[in-house]
């Protein structure tokens, strides 16, 4: 006789926008117990991830305390968008313009990085594709040695890009993140853990 299993039940997720000092933050709230607050590319936008239960005020007061960081991480990101991004006759950016833009950027370093990590790592990618995704900065299908990478990461400073190749290029070798991945990127990227925890001010890999 089989064994019933229980469904489990969908986390209880709700969004809203949230008036921050003359700025609309997206507000996701979930089951967790802390606060986290990204600033996301390309564009500098303010997205908090809260528990349920979380005060509106509270929220406002933490964002207000990372005023200073909120400051250097977007300034860190318009210089790298004032480098490569190109606005046209109105000032601003389309959404397909920067698309294409961040593609271009991220064309024009592959090639150097490939020619720098695959004789370090031992193994070459089939293909690389470029695409915008809203959750992760790059995935890898090892049965194809496919990967794929994050267009946003055009914007971000060079060596995370470095830092996601090398990830998802270690992945040919181990598809998960126990301690075969751990030891292979502590020999390949000594500060793999020190970039990672960068990039995840951006956005949860």
């Amino acid at each position: 006789m089989g064994v019933m299993r229980r469904k489990r039940r969908a986390e209880p997720v709700r969004s809203e926008q949230l008036e921050v000092g003359g700025e609309t933050v997206l507000v996701i709230r979930k089951r967790i117990a802390n606060v986290y607050l990204r600033v996301k590319p390309p564009d500098g936008h303010l997205e908090v991830t809260a528990p349920l239960a979380l005060s509106d005020d509270r929220i406002r007061a933490f964002i207000d305390g990372k005023r200073r960081w909120i400051a250097t991480t977007r300034e860190r990101l318009a210089r790298s968008r004032d480098v490569y991004a190109q606005p046209g006759a109105d000032g601003q950016l389309s959404p397909d313009r920067s698309e294409a833009e961040a593609k271009r950027v991220l064309q024009d370093r592959l090639p150097t990085l490939l020619d720098r990590w695959v004789p370090v790592v031992g193994r070459r990618p089939e293909r690389i594709s470029l695409r915008k995704m809203k959750t992760r900065w790059g995935s890898c299908t090892p049965a194809t040695a496919s990967i794929r990478l994050n267009t946003d990461l055009a914007w971000l400073d060079p060596d995370l890009l470095e830092y996601v190749l090398v990830h998802e290029l270690t992945h040919l070798y181990e598809h998960g993140h126990g301690s075969g991945f751990r030891a292979r990127m502590d020999h390949y990227m000594p500060d793999w853990t020190e970039r990672r925890r960068r990039l995840n001010r951006y956005l949860a890999l």
